[in-house]
């Protein structure tokens, strides 16, 4: 048999195990009136019904796969013991991950609206430009010194298609 055959059953087998370990539920009230659940009949003199059949989850296959973070362990509130990845979190560590999930929810948000902001302000200054270069006549720049300088056809041309660009790229 091939390694990678032996490998996928390996992997697989223990992941369709519980899915082979149905097992079914029974309800039933004992002798004081207590309403019992449980998996194993109960006694064949007392009344009870089936309420289905439990399923239980299929546990994950553990597959090697790079960690992030790994040098760097997560640490619980306390700092004494790196936190279990399949333990239920305490209050403090699910309150710590909610603020920390909200932190990176308010950074998301402030660079979604540093990037409308941006769009709004190229969108603006693009539209000018082509409203600059198609009014026609003599379009005129200033350079560093100061100095006027005139634009030729070929410039003009040029700075429409740059501008229409512009407003296509930044524009809804």
């Amino acid at each position: 048999m091939k390694a990678g055959s032996l490998l996928v059953w390996a992997v697989l087998l223990p992941a369709m195990l519980p899915a082979l370990a149905h097992a079914e539920i029974y309800k039933w009230k004992d002798k004081d009136g207590t309403t019992r659940y449980s998996d194993v009949p109960p006694p064949s003199n007392i009344k009870n019904e089936s309420i289905g059949k439990r399923i239980p989850k299929a546990t994950p296959a553990v597959i090697a796969a790079p960690v992030e973070n790994a040098a760097a362990p997560a640490i619980g509130k306390s700092g004494d013991a790196p936190a279990k990845s399949g333990a239920p979190l305490t209050k403090e560590e699910a309150a710590a991950k909610r603020a920390q999930e909200a932190e990176a929810q308010k950074k998301a948000d402030a660079a979604k609206q540093a990037e409308l902001k941006f769009r709004q302000e190229s969108c603006a200054a693009a539209r000018k430009n082509k409203a600059m270069f198609g009014n026609g006549g003599r379009v005129m720049t200033t350079d560093d010194k100061g100095e006027r300088h005139y634009l030729g056809d070929d410039e003009i041309n040029k700075g429409k298609a740059d501008a229409q660009r512009d407003v296509e790229k930044f524009c809804d």
